[in-house]
């Protein structure tokens, strides 16, 4: 069992609600489960059967997602780059071959 409140047209009033098979307190106004997990509150969604991300999570999770594309981009310069070299390497080596093939003709 677990207590909370819940506001009444005049005032709130204490309540006392079974938790679910799972341990879990639901929230009909949330849509949400609330459970305790490492000594936290934390709040569930029964749709997806995960936990809401707290703020500190979702700002570790953008900070990871935003160095990931940093890396990417800097690997698709680099890959832009060597094709530019490659292709000035191919180019020259054209040039020196028709230098060559003129050479071989006179």
């Amino acid at each position: 069992m677990a207590g909370g409140f819940d506001k009444s047209e005049v005032s709130w009033r204490e309540v006392v609600r079974p938790a679910n098979a799972a341990g879990r307190l639901p929230s009909e106004v949330l849509g949400l489960e609330l459970h305790v997990r490492d000594g936290r509150l934390r709040f569930r969604d029964p749709a997806t059967g995960r936990d809401l991300q707290t703020s500190a999570e979702e700002a570790e999770g953008r900070a990871t997602a935003e160095c990931r594309a940093d890396t990417a981009e800097a690997g698709r310069a680099d890959a832009e780059a060597g094709r530019d070299i490659a292709e000035r390497r191919a180019e020259a080596a054209e040039r020196e071959l028709a230098r060559l093939r003129l050479l071989q003709k006179s």
